[in-house]
């Protein structure tokens, strides 16, 4: 039985891997296991997890128009500066010369590099300052903006809310509503329609089963209603877990998602931590699909399921 340190040292390789969605499902479950036993390792995911969120906010943070104008008057300044010193070396070397006797042509030659490599190793220092003053400040002080709507969605960033959709599909809470007649009473706390979809058989002896359905919180205030099913083909069952919510308030990215036309609506298929993921958006309700299945089967059985 290996230690925890050699259970860490195992698993850290993988947690950039991990966040960044490219695992395989065994792989995702075992450092899905390990964190759950290892606070360390937790904080360490948690750490790179805020990082990457503060680059993000610092890429998408517009520039103060000020800032170009700002460093240019500074480097000017700078310039002069040194320009008004290496006028003064010169005189001093000069006035050196005449007091020797010498030729002022046969003096100590002035350097005029001097000036400009002093300059230099005054403004990369400055402007490096600067640079790194301004993406942290950015990425602390400013919101992120998240699609075209101008309103804060929940969770860490687009692609976490997907990761943690996901999650909750591989790990998931019992049901609290069992019988599909009562999903609706999901409505009020999600703000949009809820009803228990009907997914075609993509086989003659391909059964599917809806388990339940329960609220679930994101990121913030803002809440979810997840309906589980179960797609059997003899002893083979194969999970889809079916997200629904407002995207006014809750908006799931994936920019590694590749979008497809349905019908008259675009959605985006792809992988997300091993497993299969689908998002659309359908009369004013969001819908995130994760699912056992590969994204093709993903993709025709959210188009069965929009047809309806």
């Amino acid at each position: 039985m290996s230690s925890p340190s050699e259970g860490c040292k195992s698993t850290a390789h993988l947690l950039g891997a991990h966040l960044d969605g490219q695992l395989d499902a065994v792989k995702t479950l075992e450092v899905e296991d390990h964190l759950s036993a290892c606070e360390v390792c937790r904080e360490r995911l948690a750490l790179d997890r805020a990082l990457r969120g503060s680059l993000k906010k610092a890429v998408k943070t517009a520039t103060p128009q000020d800032v170009r104008a700002r460093m240019l008057a500074a480097m000017t300044a700078e310039t002069a500066r040194e320009v008004g010193r290496l006028e003064e070396n010169e005189a001093e070397e000069a006035r050196s010369s005449l007091a020797l006797d010498r030729p002022l042509n046969q003096g100590s030659p002035a350097k005029p590099g001097r000036g400009m490599l002093r300059h230099w190793r005054t403004m990369l220092p400055l402007a490096s300052a600067a640079a790194l003053a301004l993406a942290w400040g950015s990425a602390s002080k400013q919101p992120v903006t998240l699609g075209s709507t101008g309103l804060t969605s929940a969770g860490f960033g687009n692609d976490e809310l997907l990761r943690e959709f996901v999650a909750q599909h591989s790990r998931p809470l019992p049901p609290e509503q069992t019988d599909p007649k009562q999903v609706r009473q999901l409505e009020r706390y999600v703000g949009v329609p809820v009803h228990v979809q009907q997914f075609a058989p993509f086989s003659q002896n391909q059964n599917a089963r809806f388990v339940g359905g329960r609220v679930v919180p994101v990121h913030g205030s803002e809440r979810a209603a997840m309906l589980q099913y179960e797609l059997s083909q003899g002893s083979n069952v194969q999970r889809v877990t079916v997200f629904v919510y407002n995207p006014r308030n809750v908006q799931v990215g994936g920019a590694h998602l590749a979008p497809r036309a349905i019908g008259t609506a675009e959605v985006r298929v792809g992988q997300t931590d091993g497993y299969s993921v689908v998002v659309r958006e359908q009369g004013g309700v969001g819908y995130t699909y994760a699912s056992d299945l590969d994204p093709e089967t993903s993709a025709k059985m959210v188009a069965a399921a929009a047809s309806d």
